[in-house]
């Protein structure tokens, strides 16, 4: 596939979609609640230049982000991370494309088709555009991590082509999801700690006078051991294992980007030099012209087969390091204890196991007009920058908060 996948606007796949739902939760054990108000306040933007920005605390926000077109009747355009388009052999690209999603390459400073295509979709109006402006999934439900520059400076290019065009505004709802693990998942998720025991070959006897949480943040630890050891990485910071995860996910791209000869900044990000290095890996396996040369097409293979091992470690890279900013939340819940263990699963089993219900709840804060912040942004970038991320931030994690606050009041965690 191209490097930039646009959307296509295909409503029978939409409608099969959505048909399919019911399904896709049931198999994930799932429910998500839509709070009226939210499809009150979704509705009242109809006809209205609109982007919803919902933070990505979970793998399942993309369902839920689905849920909510379909229970506001509506049809979305998505963002996604370009690699989400390669998985299964590229049919995954296939269904998100006719699902009205387009591809975004991290690690660039401008991917100025995906740009572009923002701005496009923005200023037609056609449809309401839903994205995650965190980036990554954070795994946390006590923080709304900041938001990425690139994606605000799109919204206010937006909002300056719609003054000049027609003078409306852009409006951004801010959308929060919480995740809510019933009382039937621990005994569940105990099972699930004894799989992933049994994995590391870990003893019940060394671990039955540890407490719930121990058990899990043990199973982490051996995990930072056993790629530790396979990398050959020596960990310097141990005070804690959030810290280990990123020094160890930091350690496995910079050896990608050694390997391939990538070029990188010191200082950078864990986060940035990890989508950086990946873009640059992507560029460097673009295919090379037709040769009738048997040997040229076997140093080609090799070559794939070469960069499918680093894609797998930048792979590896990301999921340390969303592993890592779960751990970083301030209270170890039930909801970080699911996640944990469903991110342990994929990389230790190779699948996740039934690990109890889970609700989710969705609801919308008011919408923010830009047209007064993107003033500001004329005057001074970085004031209209910080403003609107303050506001969206600010907002949803607001709701958050009492959505976690309602599911205490009824089920005791």
């Amino acid at each position: 596939m191209d490097d930039f996948i646009p959307p296509v606007d295909d409503p029978a796949i939409v409608a099969l979609a959505k048909m399919l739902l019911p399904l896709a939760k049931f198999q994930n054990g799932l429910t998500i609640r839509v709070s009226e108000n939210c499809k009150n306040i979704v509705a009242s933007l109809n006809r209205k230049h609109s982007v919803l920005m919902i933070n990505h605390s979970d793998r399942f926000d993309p369902l839920c982000a689905c849920a909510l077109s379909s229970e506001c009747g509506e049809n979305f355009n998505f963002l996604a991370s370009r690699e989400q388009f390669d998985r299964q052999f590229g049919f995954a690209g296939w269904v998100l494309q006719h699902l009205g999603t387009y591809s975004v390459i991290r690690g660039r400073k401008v991917e100025r088709a995906s740009a572009k295509e923002t701005v496009k979709i923005l200023v037609q109006g056609k449809h309401k555009l839903a994205q995650f402006p965190e980036g990554d999934v954070t795994g946390r439900d006590d923080a709304v991590l900041p938001l990425k520059e690139d994606g605000l400076i799109n919204l206010f290019e937006a909002q300056r082509q719609l003054l000049k065009l027609t003078g409306e505004s852009l409006h951004v709802l801010p959308v929060a999801m919480y995740y809510e693990v019933r009382h039937d998942s621990i005994k569940q998720m105990t099972d699930c700690i004894n799989r992933l025991e049994n994995a590391f070959h870990i003893s019940s006897l060394n671990t039955i006078e540890l407490s719930f949480e121990q058990k899990i943040k043990r199973l982490v630890s051996h995990y930072i051991a056993h790629l530790s050891n396979l990398y050959g990485v020596v960990l310097m910071h141990k005070q804690s294992l959030s810290a280990e995860l990123k020094e160890l996910s930091r350690k496995i791209t910079l050896m990608a980007a050694r390997g391939n000869g990538i070029s990188f900044d010191a200082e950078e990000d864990d986060a940035v030099l990890l989508y950086g290095v990946r873009a640059e890996l992507r560029k460097a396996a673009e295919p090379c012209a037709i040769s009738h040369c048997r040997y040229k097409h076997k140093l080609q293979d090799m070559s794939k087969s070469k960069h499918e091992i680093f894609v797998h470690d930048l792979d590896l890279a990301e999921q340390l390091l969303i592993l890592a900013s779960t751990l970083e939340s301030t209270k170890f819940t039930p909801e970080i204890a699911w996640r944990v263990l469903d991110r342990l699963e994929l990389e230790v089993i190779g699948k996740t196991t039934p690990k109890g219900h889970r609700t989710a709840w969705v609801d919308a804060a008011p919408p923010i007009d830009l047209a007064p912040i993107f003033n500001r942004f004329e005057l001074d970038n970085q004031d209209g920058l910080a403003e609107i991320d303050k506001q969206v931030r600010s907002a949803i994690l607001e709701m958050m908060q009492k959505m976690q606050n309602k599911c205490k009041t009824v089920v005791s965690v």
